[in-house]
């Protein structure tokens, strides 16, 4: 026996065998309803982009700042 056949049989005890068990349940009908759900926005969200667009309109000098930190 070689190192590579030994290697393998090492691995094959190491892992269990991937088995083709189906999913408890379908996930697709979940998904397609959060894509239907449309766009949630918090008052937080408008908060903050107000102030960063004041922001920036105090300070345009800032935009470059903002965007080398996106």
């Amino acid at each position: 026996m070689n190192d590579d056949d030994r290697l393998v049989n090492l691995l094959r005890a190491a892992l269990a065998p991937a088995g083709a068990a189906a999913p408890s349940r379908d996930l697709w009908p979940r998904v397609a309803g959060e894509m239907n759900a449309g766009v949630r926005v918090s008052w937080l969200d408008l908060a903050l982009a107000a102030a960063v667009a004041v922001a920036l309109l105090i300070h345009p000098a800032w935009l470059w700042l903002l965007a080398y930190h996106l």
